[in-house]
């Protein structure tokens, strides 16, 4: 067994086109998007046999199955009226950013009531067709034509089809020929693996034959697959073996939900909470079926014990009745033949306590078979029962776990919009409030002034910048002569070249802030580089007799901002969370500095306007 990892050239939605799909329709053999997915999920298991290529685990065969299906365009059958009349029928296939209902419509059109499948017009009668396509069928799986099975099984042909003349099934024939993907197909169609031919041989005696015994343990392992060859093989009673049959398809039903819920585009989807309707189904079946989903997990355990120990009582009933069949049959067999007559003397008169002991010896003996089979039987049973229980259990506790982590996730979502969304209305507030005060959107800056201390950083971090006090009361002599300050450029578009390099350096900034804090801090050092930039660009439009200490500062400020991203991330690669710490405050520090620098350079040449 193994799972799918590699991805197939033609890995695209067969329904609406989309490029992620990482699901497929094993009986419809195409790949599906999530969304599509979901859709065939609606539909029933007896519609579409939805597996995820990432979640589930896969037998190689079958996978190949599927894939070569796929990439050998058996979309076109399902397809075939559409690509052949589309524009007469007015019908347009989805794509992948239409919505849900769209592709539900075109879906279920394509696949419930196959109103574009291929059909061929027979004159014959309905018998004759089938005899005919299950001829075809009987010849195509000898063969490693997968294509064109796969178009008699979608034309409706028989995967149990019996050959009279040949006296044997198509799987007989794909095993005898070992061709493993012409198996896996007929066994998804409902082929039985355990059917004789004209010989008494199954499939799996025909499987035996050859080298590799893989293509035997994969026949006797889909007979786990289908329950009735299970448990039904010598039942009679219909309801019994519809309840189990139903039983059967929820337990697969909660085994795919665990699966749906851990991928995490499924979130926003429609779940299926019961086993959809049927249409070949009585309405009284239907209604039964989805009861099933009500039944907590130790219900269902009650419920498939109780039909274990029932097929057992069956069974062992029918194999007493063949018994006293096998008994009455050898007393017939041992009657002596009266070709001659015994003589008086040669006759002899057996007593009646050695009849008495011949009788009781065969009662005996017949039930010690009688109580070596029922003992075999109850091994099977508990064997049976034993792995039903633990996967009940770990479909179980899987789901259990997955809703939980879905509704912690749901409320962190929620969380999360509720913040981006009072952030977007104090943003819009301050960007409003700075054009009416002229201050050209600056104030943004102050989610980087206002920065809350955190559990790991004191306030004395400020004191690490080197000569912060000294760059303090320089600032502090140069903004003295502020109001005494004439107009610094003789024209409006000198301003607005200093305003626009201002600016620069607040976005760099904002994204210097973002990258530290990103998961991989990748682009920290990047950032860095940009905020110098810009702070270079600025210095060389303004006055160097009156901005030169301010811009001396800015610099040397930003020249530090290099070295501590590159060790912040030589210290995230390593793990160093107190490094990593250390270095994160620090580059807050500096990035804190230069926007309060940044914003008083823009409040003094807005005010020189």
């Amino acid at each position: 067994m193994s799972r799918a990892k590699s991805r197939q050239n033609l890995e695209v939605c067969g329904d609406c086109g989309a490029l992620d799909a990482t699901w497929a329709s094993v009986n419809k053999g195409i790949l599906l998007c999530t969304q599509c997915c979901s859709i065939h999920r609606s539909l029933g298991r007896h519609i579409s046999q939805v597996r995820s290529l990432l979640k589930n685990t896969w037998h190689p065969h079958q996978l190949n199955m599927v894939c070569s299906l796929n990439n050998n365009g058996a979309n076109n059958i399902w397809e075939h009226v559409l690509l052949e009349n589309g524009s007469k029928l007015m019908k347009k296939k989805p794509n992948a950013k239409d919505p849900l209902s769209v592709k539900h419509e075109y879906i279920k059109a394509k696949h419930q009531h196959c109103a574009f499948a291929f059909r061929e017009n027979y004159e014959d009668g309905l018998l004759s067709v089938e005899n005919e396509l299950g001829k075809q069928l009987h010849a195509s799986v000898r063969t490693p034509n997968l294509e064109t099975s796969f178009r008699l099984l979608a034309l409706g042909a028989d995967p149990n089809y019996f050959h009279d003349e040949k006296g044997s099934t198509p799987l007989h024939v794909a095993a005898k020929s070992d061709q493993k993907l012409q198996v896996e197909l007929l066994l998804v169609y409902g082929a039985d693996p355990t059917c004789p031919d004209n010989h008494g041989k199954t499939p799996i005696d025909y499987a035996r034959q050859h080298t590799s015994k893989d293509l035997a343990n994969r026949l006797i392992e889909s007979q786990s697959d289908n329950p009735k060859n299970e448990f039904f093989d010598i039942l009679n009673n219909h309801v019994f073996e519809e309840l189990a049959m139903d039983v059967y398809d929820e337990v697969d039903r909660r085994e795919m939900e665990a699966i749906w819920l851990s991928c995490a585009d499924t979130t926003d989807l429609n779940d299926v909470p019961f086993l959809p309707v049927d249409n070949t189904l009585s309405t009284t079946r239907n209604q039964g079926r989805q009861k099933l989903a009500r039944f907590s997990t130790p219900e269902l355990k009650s419920l498939v014990y109780d039909i274990l120990v029932d097929t057992q009582r069956r069974q062992m009933l029918s194999e007493k009745g063949s018994m006293l069949q096998l008994r009455e049959t050898s007393v017939v067999d041992d009657d002596p033949l009266y070709d001659s007559v015994a003589s008086d003397e040669d006759y002899a008169m057996v007593p009646e306590e050695e009849k008495e002991k011949s009788t009781f010896s065969d009662r005996q003996r017949l039930n010690n078979k009688d109580s070596v089979i029922s003992l075999d039987n109850v091994s099977k049973t508990n064997q049976i029962l034993e792995q039903l229980t633990k996967q009940l259990k770990n479909s179980d506790s899987t789901i259990t776990d997955l809703r939980a982590e879905v509704t912690k996730l749901r409320q962190c979502v929620k969380i999360l919009q509720n913040e981006n969304f009072e952030l977007k209305s104090k943003l819009s507030q301050t960007k409003l409030s700075s054009r009416v005060n002229g201050d050209s959107g600056f104030d943004s800056l102050e989610f980087i002034a206002e920065r809350p201390s955190s559990m790991y950083e004191t306030r004395e971090g400020i004191a690490k910048v080197p000569y912060w006090h000294a760059m303090k009361n320089q600032l502090k002599q140069n903004d003295q002569g502020r109001n005494t300050t004439q107009s610094l450029y003789s024209s409006p578009q000198d301003r607005e070249t200093v305003l626009q390099c201002t600016e620069q350096i607040t976005r760099t900034i904002q994204q210097l802030c973002r990258s530290i804090q990103e998961p991989d801090k990748e682009e920290c050092v990047s950032s860095a580089e940009k905020v110098k930039f810009s702070i270079v660009k600025l210095a060389s439009h303004l006055s160097k007799e009156t901005e030169a200490e301010r811009m001396k500062l800015m610099l040397e400020v930003a020249s530090r901002l290099q070295p501590e991203c590159s060790a912040l991330q030589t210290s995230h690669r390593k793990g160093d969370t107190k490094a990593v710490d250390s270095h994160f405050s620090n580059i807050r520090d500096l990035a804190f500095h230069l926007a309060k620098f940044t914003k008083d350079i823009v409040t003094k040449y807005s005010s020189s306007q």
